[in-house]
């Protein structure tokens, strides 16, 4: 669970102003703002969610009628995270389109979190769920779909992958079981994209939703795994176990046939403390060469591989034995270089380190808690009103 709780607080005729002296709030647009409640400075991934959170939930206080919220800003309010840590507020209402303002930047604990956009849609969701907070939000499978659809090839993978984990409930603890809910909630989503048939995107978008894996236990791994997807369409298995001198391993991603295992280093793996006395890097090397002399080959990615998706791309091939990219179309039709709109400094936390030989610290990294939930105390209608 976040360590960072969220108390929204929604104004009226700015009779609030003593709110801007509280250094635990901060001014989400006019007429609201939001409280971080946390035991310790807030980490920025948090932030960054938090603020994704409450403009969602100003958008939906401060509005004349009742809005519908889509794509990404839906499987936000599902608790399921995409690619874009700072995305649009994005909704469908009857009134169809009225002028907007953008969301400014939010500034808090000399962290800034960037402007976004509001998008209209002009599609109604294919089927709309209500919160129990209240909030109106198209369904899960609505959402991914629309992202398929309309979105960059990343942003759509990792989202898949991201609801293929949530809808399947995906246990280490229950592979068999786990899997087979992936696939069940994959027809789903399949039942819902064929709506779309004659849409110009609908080949590219099956293809996401084929390859997409709900094994995937967060974004970063999903990001893997689809620069995998872009070049092989092979067999791919995600928390793959296997057997050794020391013990059982998942393998993050493995590609069976050629006893290939990429493994994310991750922050969990590398800085939490371990119960048998071995350090976390210790105990990592050891697990690697165990694998070795099982006859693995074992690629390492970090955080920091992502800065740069065509030069991980080509290391990955290298491994992979791909002389020419790409080695079928259904791969080549999910492979596009992210834009700044998708992977941009103004869209994502960005790492300042590069590849290197040894491990990457925590500090480069996500921390543990990055992609939990955050809770949200209240949100409507003014929490201060009687104070």
């Amino acid at each position: 669970m976040s360590t960072v709780t969220i108390e929204n607080i929604q104004t009226r005729h700015n009779t609030f102003r003593h709110l801007r002296e509280d250094s635990a709030v901060c001014r989400i647009r006019r007429g609201y703002y939001a409280r971080f409640h946390s035991s310790d400075k807030v980490p920025l991934w948090d932030l960054w969610q938090a603020v994704a959170l409450s403009r969602v939930f100003a958008s939906a206080a401060l509005a004349r009628s009742e809005r519908i919220f889509t794509g990404r800003s839906a499987l936000l309010l599902h608790s399921i995270h995409t690619w874009v840590t700072n995305p649009n507020v994005e909704y469908w209402c009857e009134d169809g389109g009225r002028r907007t303002i953008p969301f400014a930047s939010v500034k808090f604990q000399n962290m800034c979190v960037p402007p976004c956009a509001i998008t209209l849609r002009s599609h109604k969701p294919h089927t709309v769920v209500r919160l129990p907070d209240g909030l109106a939000v198209e369904s899960v499978e609505s959402a991914v779909v629309r992202i398929a659809l309309k979105e960059e090839p990343l942003e759509a993978f990792v989202a898949a992958c991201m609801a293929l984990h949530s809808l399947s409930d995906f246990s280490h603890f229950a592979l068999e079981i786990s899997r087979t809910r992936v696939e069940i909630a994959r027809e789903r989503l399949f039942a819902v994209l064929d709506d779309q048939l004659s849409h110009r995107n609908y080949a590219i978008a099956h293809s996401i939703l084929a390859f997409a894996d709900g094994g995937c236990d967060n974004i970063f791994e999903a990001a893997v795994l689809w620069v995998v997807r872009t070049l092989y369409s092979g067999e791919v298995v995600t928390q793959f176990e296997i057997y050794g001198r020391y013990g059982r391993y998942f393998g993050d991603i493995v590609i069976p046939a050629l006893q290939l295992v990429i493994e994310t280093d991750g922050v969990s793996k590398l800085s939490l403390p371990r119960s048998d006395g071995l350090s976390a890097e210790h105990a990592w090397m050891r697990r690697q060469q165990d694998l070795i002399n099982l006859g693995w080959k074992i690629f390492r990615v970090s955080w920091a591989d992502l800065e740069d998706f065509p030069a991980l791309r080509r290391a990955i091939a290298s491994n992979l034995g791909v002389k020419r990219l790409p080695p079928s179309s259904e791969c080549a039709r999910i492979w596009s270089i992210p834009s700044a709109e998708c992977d941009g400094p103004k869209r994502r936390i960005h790492t300042n380190r590069h590849r290197s030989t040894g491990f990457v610290g925590a500090v480069d990294q996500p921390d543990p808690g990055f992609g939990s939930r955050i809770p949200v105390l209240a949100h409507s209608p003014a929490a201060l009103e009687q104070q």
